[in-house]
């Protein structure tokens, strides 16, 4: 099933390196996954901006991926 990972790069519960790693798994087993990472944000979003992005990369995916 193709994912999609959201991700801070200040994130101090789910560092940067975790999601990284989880992607690349994902990718060598020939599974779709967007990664979507916000340099400037920490666990949760509080720039307006990027909830609005993270937002239309929820919708998005979901628009393209279910069937």
């Amino acid at each position: 099933r193709p994912m999609l990972v959201v991700q801070g790069a200040n994130d101090p519960r789910v560092l940067q390196v975790e999601s990284d790693e989880l992607v690349e798994a994902i990718r060598r087993n020939d599974v779709y996954v967007e990664y979507v990472l916000f340099p400037d944000e920490g666990h949760g979003f509080l720039r307006k901006a990027n909830r609005i992005k993270a937002s239309e990369a929820y919708l998005n995916f979901l628009e393209n991926h279910l069937n």
